[in-house]
């Protein structure tokens, strides 16, 4: 049985992994808006609502820790975190900012899948 197409927000400074993530998305049937950075992000879901956010750590401007808190006053959509440093410490940090889930950059596409199939 598929997941249910959702509407998703990536939030990732560098322009490859962006069009990465959202060929992977669309692929899976999901729709996909796109956002360079957090204050990108939280323009964005001011005039719309998403399913889930993908939200990168290291974003320029402020990070995704700091944007998650202002993430989860926009939106109850469940987001993700994505960082290339992941640490037990930073994911307690981040599920205590609401994350639903934390995922170590290169993202594999099955953990991916999975991540997003839970929320």
């Amino acid at each position: 049985m598929s997941p249910m197409p959702a509407k998703v927000l990536i939030v990732d400074d560098e322009d490859i992994v962006r069009e990465m993530l959202a060929r992977q998305l669309k692929g899976w049937g999901h729709e996909v808006r796109l956002a360079a950075s957090a204050e990108e992000a939280l323009d964005l879901l001011g005039r719309e609502s998403v399913d889930a956010v993908l939200l990168d750590n290291v974003l320029t401007g402020m990070t995704g820790l700091q944007a998650l808190a202002e993430v989860r006053k926009r939106s109850q959509a469940p987001a993700i975190l994505m960082t290339g440093h992941f640490d037990p410490e930073f994911e307690k940090d981040a599920r205590l900012l609401g994350a639903a889930a934390v995922l170590a950059k290169p993202l594999d596409a099955e953990t991916l899948r999975l991540a997003l199939e839970r929320i």
